[in-house]
């Protein structure tokens, strides 16, 4: 059902000349005053918000961006050097190819944004390109894909071209839309919705994601103690340790953080150090998370005063 292709970064501004039209959808988050640069660089743009959330969300949203092969701004989407205007390095987003009009793809985009999990609503950030690269992985079911590249009201999107900064190139995710039988019929008019395999693949996704940034602080945060053992690595340990802390109900991001860190600082398990047997306890108490911690770190402090 998918035609799936790679791109090399330094080839790509070349590659999609073959393509009529072309979209980047930029986040501001990841790029200060964008608003403004699009300004400056008169190119058409808008928001994938409206109305107020628009206005208020205005230096941190989804821009989509109607390019061309021969605009700077697709070329500094290129560009992996520290150049301030380079934008491969922030990761901020993709490159949609399609022939539609910008307030079209505009339109269709935004039925992707709002998803309902269970009895919540979340913002789905598919414009994030590990998460887009774990989401259209999973994308196996037929007019559950279609739905992407077929737009509601007529058109259709040819391709959506993904960065992947470990390959140094785009994944290209795209449809054989040109087979008899392959839109006849179809236009999605269902609210959008994720099913298990894609929530399974997005949650795999942002784990990896946060143990890689975890790890990077771990790094950072303390360089003279990141020397576990080689055939194992850092990577390892800072997982092993996120997953001890889990099964002691400890799960938020900066506690898990400061348990692989004790960890990390006597090679193994932290508890261990104290022979009175106190922090195990404390580990294995029915303890809301965050008094967990805080008991935890009295403890800690008290062994070091000895």
């Amino acid at each position: 059902m998918s035609s799936k292709k790679f791109i090399a970064r330094d080839a790509l501004v070349e590659t999609v000349r073959a393509y009529s039209g072309l979209f980047l959808v930029l986040d501001a988050t990841c790029l200060p005053g964008l608003p403004e640069r699009l300004e400056a660089e008169g190119v058409p743009y808008s928001s994938l918000f409206q109305g107020q959330t628009a206005h208020e969300l205005r230096d941190v949203a989804p821009y989509l961006v109607q390019v061309s092969p021969s605009d700077r701004l697709l070329r500094d989407f290129t560009d992996p050097t520290d150049n301030p205007r380079a934008i491969w390095p922030k990761r901020p987003g993709l490159l949609i190819a399609c022939e539609l009009e910008l307030t079209a793809l505009r339109k269709h985009l935004r039925r992707f944004l709002r998803v309902e999990i269970g009895d919540q609503a979340f913002f789905f950030r598919f414009w994030e390109a590990g998460s887009a690269r774990a989401y259209f992985a999973a994308l196996t079911e037929p007019n559950r894909r279609k739905r992407w590249f077929l737009p509601r009201e007529a058109g259709q999107i040819d391709a959506f071209l993904i960065p992947d900064p470990d390959r140094d190139g785009l994944c290209v995710e795209a449809m054989n839309l040109s087979e008899p039988g392959r839109t006849e019929g179809y236009r999605a008019t269902a609210p959008f919705n994720l099913n298990d395999q894609e929530l399974v693949a997005l949650r795999s996704h942002r784990t990896r994601q946060e143990l890689a940034e975890m790890v990077s602080l771990m790094r950072s945060t303390f360089p003279d103690a990141c020397t576990p053992e080689p055939e194992r690595g850092l990577d390892y340990a800072v997982q092993r340790s996120v997953g001890r802390a889990w099964e002691f109900g400890i799960r938020q991001r900066k506690h898990a953080f400061r348990f692989a860190a004790w960890d990390l600082h006597v090679s193994g398990a932290f508890e261990a150090m104290d022979h009175a047997g106190a922090l195990r306890k404390i580990l294995e108490q029915p303890l809301g998370e965050t008094e967990k911690m805080r008991r935890l770190e009295q403890r800690i402090a008290a062994l070091e005063d000895i």
